[in-house]
């Protein structure tokens, strides 16, 4: 079997993809945000009829500005589990420097991760009998999570003094 050969790239992205168009996305939608920060930017775009959530770095080469190799693309799905998570997140940065707030917080995020999956694991298994168990499930693992909550604190408190 012969090796695969690689080409390099004669028309730098975004430039004259051979449409005759001279933008290569052409064909495609996107929109893009400046994020004000660094170069940095938002792209919505589709890519093989896939809705895409580009966050990338651009720099600029010979008056075009070209995607940079650090960033990431989200779909959908995975831009709304983020999207989903936010408040966390924006918690957990205010909480980072503060160690025992983060621990405490860590304990409550577990608590939550894991009452997630059991509800994602009965909405698989059922709508019927199912819906009357998690119902009790869930109060179940909101009294855990409160008694986590309010002993990790005592719990670390103790061992410092």
């Amino acid at each position: 079997m012969p090796p695969k050969r690689f080409f390099k790239r004669k028309t730098p992205y975004g430039a004259d993809s051979g449409s005759g168009t001279g933008n290569a996305g052409a064909d495609s939608p996107q929109i893009q945000f400046d994020l004000g920060v660094e170069k940095k930017k938002v792209t919505v775009r589709k890519f093989k009829n896939m809705k895409l959530i580009d966050i990338r770095e651009y720099y600029q080469k010979e008056g075009l500005w070209m995607p940079g190799s650090k960033g990431i693309s989200l779909t959908e799905e995975q831009w709304n589990a983020l999207v989903n998570r936010m408040v966390d997140i924006s918690e957990a940065l205010h909480k980072i420097d503060d160690k025992e707030q983060l621990d405490v917080m860590k304990v409550a995020l577990e608590t939550k991760n894991i009452a997630m999956k059991e509800q994602t694991r009965e909405q698989s298994a059922g709508a019927g009998a199912g819906a009357a168990a998690e119902e009790e499930e869930d109060e179940d693992v909101d009294d855990v999570e409160f008694e986590d909550v309010s002993e990790a604190p005592d719990a670390k408190r103790v061992k410092t003094e």
